[in-house]
C-alpha cells in the first residue's frame, strides 16, 4: 500500500512539476518581448538620430492629394491591421486554447505583425490594440499566458514609438487606432487589475502626456453649443489636410463606454473618440461606429449620415473575395484585415490592397 502511495505521489508531483515548467514557459515570451521592446526603442532612437535618415514618402500610399483641403476624414478609406501588437506566439499556447476552447480557435491564433514602425513605414495607417492594466501598468496582449506574445508588450512604450515615427514624418494620413480594454481571461494571470474609473483616468492623461499636440482630440472639433453628434452632422469632420500629422485613438463600444463616458460627458477632457455599435448611434457621443458584419446597404447608411465605420474585411484567417468587394464597396472608412503588408509572416502574393495597390483611397462610393 506504501509503495502505491508513493508511486501516485511521485505522478502526482511529476505532473505539477510539469504544469509549473509550461506556465512558466509561457511566461517567459512575456518577459522576452519586454527584452525586444526595449531594444528596439533604442535602436529606434538612434535611427531617427541618423542624418542619413530618410522619411517615407506618403503619396506612395493614397490615391489621392494630400493638400487637397475638400476632402474631409470621413471621406477617405484606410487599410487597417487587426490585433496589430500581436506576435503568433507558442504551439503550446495554441495547443492549450485548442484544449481549452477548440482547434479551430486555435489556428486561427497563428498569424502575428511586424512591429509598429515597420507598419507604419509600409503605410499602414489604422490599427487596433487590445489593452489590459497589469500590475500597474498597461500592456497591450491578446488572450492572456496562452497568446501573449506581442511586438509592444508596454503600451506607454508603444505610445513613445508611435510619437517617433509622426515626429519624424509631419505629413502622415491621421493614424486612427481602435483601443480595446480588456478584462476577460484575468484568472489565466495573477497579476491582471480590473479597470475602473480611475484606472481610465490614468489611461486618459498617459495618452495626452505622451503624444502631447499630435493627439486629436475630441474637443477640437466641437462645435459650441453642440453635441459630438450634431457637430458631425452639420459641420461634418475636418479635412484630411489638416489632420496630417495626427493620431486619433477611438474607444472600442463596449463594457467600458459608459464608464469613460461619465468621466466627462461633454468630451472637453477625452483623449479617446468614444465608439459606438450601430444601436448606439443616437448617442451624443456619436461618431465612430464598429459594425463588423459587412452589411453593404447598412453600412452605407451609416456613412451617409457622415459617420466613420469600422468593419471587418476578414475574420479567422478567412479570407473571401466577395466580402473584401462588398467592405470597399461598402464606403466603411476604416477596413480592417489580417491579410495586410503588416504582418510578419505572409508572402507578399498573399497581401491585399486596395484598389491600384494603395492603402489609403478616396471613399469609393464618393
Amino acid at each position: 500500500m506504501i509503495k502505491i502511495l508513493k508511486i501516485i505521489l511521485i505522478v502526482f508531483l511529476s505532473f505539477v512539476t510539469l504544469f509549473f515548467l509550461i506556465v512558466m514557459r509561457l511566461f517567459a515570451v512575456k518577459i522576452y518581448d519586454s527584452v525586444v521592446q526595449t531594444s528596439h526603442m533604442k535602436r529606434l532612437n538612434n535611427y531617427y538620430e541618423d542624418n542619413s535618415f530618410v522619411p517615407v514618402d506618403e503619396n506612395e500610399f493614397v490615391n489621392f492629394d494630400l493638400t487637397d483641403e475638400s476632402i474631409k476624414l470621413n471621406e477617405i478609406q484606410i487599410l487597417a491591421t487587426h490585433n496589430s501588437y500581436k506576435k503568433a506566439g507558442t504551439a503550446l499556447g495554441r495547443l492549450f486554447v485548442g484544449l481549452g476552447d477548440s482547434f479551430d480557435e486555435a489556428r486561427a491564433l497563428k498569424y502575428g505583425y511586424n512591429n509598429l514602425t515597420t507598419q507604419f513605414e509600409s503605410g499602414i495607417r489604422s490599427m487596433e490594440f487590445d489593452v489590459r492594466l497589469r500590475k500597474d501598468s498597461f500592456v497591450l496582449t491578446h488572450v492572456p499566458l496562452v497568446d501573449n506574445s506581442s511586438v509592444a508588450p508596454n503600451f506607454e512604450l508603444a505610445l513613445e514609438e508611435i510619437d517617433l515615427f509622426s515626429t519624424n514624418h509631419p505629413n502622415h494620413i491621421p493614424i486612427i487606432i481602435l483601443m480595446e480594454i480588456k478584462n476577460d481571461w484575468m484568472i489565466l494571470d495573477h497579476a491582471l487589475q480590473n479597470i475602473e474609473s480611475e484606472e481610465l483616468e490614468k489611461l486618459n492623461s498617459l495618452l495626452i502626456d505622451k503624444l502631447g499636440n499630435r493627439l486629436y482630440q475630441p474637443n477640437e472639433m466641437l462645435e459650441s453649443g453642440k453635441t459630438l453628434r450634431e457637430t458631425i452632422q452639420t459641420t461634418g469632420w475636418p479635412s484630411v489636410s489638416s489632420l496630417l500629422g495626427k493620431i486619433i485613438f477611438v474607444l472600442h463600444p463596449g463594457d467600458f463606454t459608459d464608464m469613460y463616458y461619465e468621466l466627462d460627458s461633454t468630451l472637453e477632457t477625452q483623449a479617446m473618440f468614444i465608439g459606438s455599435y450601430s444601436s448606439q448611434i443616437d448617442q451624443d457621443y456619436a461618431s465612430f461606429v464598429v459594425h463588423n458584419q459587412v452589411d453593404v446597404e447598412f453600412i452605407q447608411s451609416l456613412v451617409e449620415a457622415n459617420l466613420i465605420v469600422r468593419t471587418r474585411i476578414d475574420s479567422n484567417l478567412l479570407f473571401e473575395q466577395q466580402r473584401y468587394i462588398d467592405a470597399i464597396s461598402s464606403g466603411a472608412q476604416i477596413l480592417t484585415s489580417d491579410f495586410t503588408i503588416g504582418r510578419s509572416d505572409l508572402k507578399l502574393d498573399e497581401m491585399i490592397y486596395l484598389p491600384n495597390n494603395k492603402l489609403i483611397i478616396k471613399r469609393i462610393n464618393e
